[in-house]
């Protein structure tokens, strides 16, 4: 996305990444530094299962972009929240996404119809997307489904 805006604002918690995206020319911000600016458009990419608030970094994300602005959200369905770091020793999140249905389509309504709308977000687009991650022991790296989303606010 770096190529359409004339300065990139990032938060990343993982120094070694911090220092890379630095050496590129974005502007490294600290995780609770951010929110104090209006933005044209932001990214949550592969965040809201890995959060202890993603309800409240949802209503962050709306009261820091423009009002012409878009958020381009990324999720991992079906939802299974595991937070890695933070204040829980259950790694569980301290706010839970309510979605219903147990299918990736069945999420999708639930996250546009149950979280997105009623917190004023329009959904403009969406679609699924691979999504590979970092493995375990037992496996190398995981397959995974995205579900990205392009919001703007409400009118």
């Amino acid at each position: 996305m770096a190529e359409f805006y004339s300065k990139v604002y990032v938060t990343e918690v993982a120094s070694t990444m911090r220092w890379k995206l630095a050496r590129k020319g974005f502007s490294v911000l600290e995780i609770d530094g951010w929110q104090d600016r209006k933005y044209d458009t932001i990214s949550c990419l592969n965040l809201l299962d890995r959060c202890e608030y993603p309800l409240s970094i949802l209503e962050q994300l709306k009261q820091s972009l423009m009002p012409d602005g878009q958020i381009v959200i990324a999720l991992v369905l079906p939802y299974k929240p595991y937070v890695e770091s933070g204040g829980s020793c259950d790694h569980k999140p301290r706010q839970f996404l309510p979605l219903s249905g147990n299918s990736f389509e069945e999420q999708v309504n639930s996250m546009m119809g149950d979280v997105l709308e009623p917190m004023g977000f329009t959904v403009e687009r969406w679609t699924r997307l691979p999504y590979l991650c970092e493995g375990d022991l037992s496996q190398s790296y995981y397959w995974l489904n995205d579900a990205v989303f392009v919001l703007r606010l409400a009118s």
